[in-house]
């Protein structure tokens, strides 16, 4: 049996691979910047450590981490926020197995317009211009605007015209204009040893919060999306974890971005999600059942209590051998809403002000 570090504690994702581990026998630590991150409270987390934010602090965040895998003879290092970007960069330094790919790769793949040059070849991908190069802002409600690292879609523009998009007019270095496409949108998560494909799992998120993050997970698969991801994987040999959101449309699926990190499919892999790590095997998620992060929906869409699917839907915090993190949930927003107002930032942009890449 393994001993692991998780960091990123904040995640509901954190939280399920802790426990996925933990079930199976291996000692899991979880780390993170934050006080109260909920993966704090889990009983199968052997201790929670804070550590320095790598945004602000690197070198600090690189000793912390390295005094942590000596003291606990940590084997394997598990990232899953955006806090993997920082952990890719120092990797070669840091004493065990460190479940990322090379930093060059790494970035390529966060960066919006580079990613689709990698992407070339195994999927389809839409019309891309780097806002240097655009030049038909009468019709630029015929695109979507984002820049070239964001996350949770929190500054994409959709659907607006010229007037609306002065941001990326004045700094159209920094952003991208992509063709819009109209279709399901479709997220898939991979796990990866080495070029092996690991795991995969693909969903459609029916509720969202905002434009960006989903909060419910409706279990898809589709064979020709499966190749794709794992002709990519395997040509890169990526190495952790790796998620793109792709859109089904009528003339086919067409790659939107990468993540190369941890994303919700990690809750569709159940029982099997630890094999997906630690075992020769390629398993594929395969159940029909949906799951949501109930608190999430419910605290941004509360008419959502009495709907059929609320009631049918499996909440991913809730585990009947671990409740507090259910219990204490609360505790993780309401300091999530401290910092909120300590920064001047909405809830969703200050959710990763300390671990977040942006190229620098």
């Amino acid at each position: 049996m393994a001993t692991i570090l998780l960091t990123g504690a904040r995640a509901p994702v954190t939280l399920e691979l802790c426990r996925a581990f933990a079930q199976q026998g291996h000692r899991v630590f979880v780390a993170d910047v934050l006080f109260l991150p909920i993966a704090r409270w889990s009983l199968y987390a052997a201790q929670y450590f804070i550590i320095p934010p790598p945004t602000q602090r690197l070198l600090e965040f690189e000793q912390a981490l390295s005094k942590l895998i000596v003291k606990y003879q940590i084997e394997h290092l598990i990232p899953t926020c955006e806090e993997t970007f920082y952990v890719s960069k120092i990797k070669d330094r840091l004493p065990c197995r460190v479940w990322t790919s090379d930093f060059d790769l790494m970035i390529q793949l966060h960066n919006k317009h580079r990613f689709l040059d990698l992407a070339k070849g195994f999927f389809q991908i839409p019309a891309t211009l780097s806002c240097t190069e655009f030049d038909d802002w009468p019709n630029a409600k015929n695109y979507v605007f984002k820049p070239v690292f964001s996350r949770f879609a929190s500054r994409v523009i959709i659907g607006q015209d010229e007037a609306q998009c002065q941001e990326p007019r004045e700094h159209p270095q920094d952003w991208i204009a992509q063709q819009r496409l109209y279709g399901q949108e479709i997220c898939v998560y991979s796990i990866w040893r080495k070029g092996q494909l690991g795991g995969f799992a693909a969903y459609q998120p029916r509720y969202r919060v905002g434009k960006g993050s989903s909060v419910f997970f409706e279990p898809f698969f589709q064979q020709d999306i499966f190749d794709a991801v794992q002709k990519f994987g395997q040509h890169y040999q990526f190495d952790g974890q790796l998620s793109f959101d792709l859109m089904l449309c009528p003339d086919g699926v067409y790659v939107l971005e990468c993540n190369p990190r941890s994303i919700s499919g990690v809750h569709l892999l159940g029982d099997e999600l630890e094999a997906c790590f630690f075992s020769e095997q390629t398993i594929i998620q395969r159940s029909k059942k949906a799951k949501a992060v109930k608190s999430a929906w419910l605290l941004t869409q509360p008419w959502q209590l009495f709907s059929h699917a609320y009631a049918e839907t499996e909440d991913v915090i809730w585990h009947p051998k671990d409740m507090r993190p259910f219990l204490l949930q609360g505790l993780s927003l309401l300091e999530m809403a401290y910092l909120a107002i300590r920064h001047r930032q909405s809830m969703l942009a200050v959710s990763t002000r300390d671990i977040e890449f942006n190229g620098e």
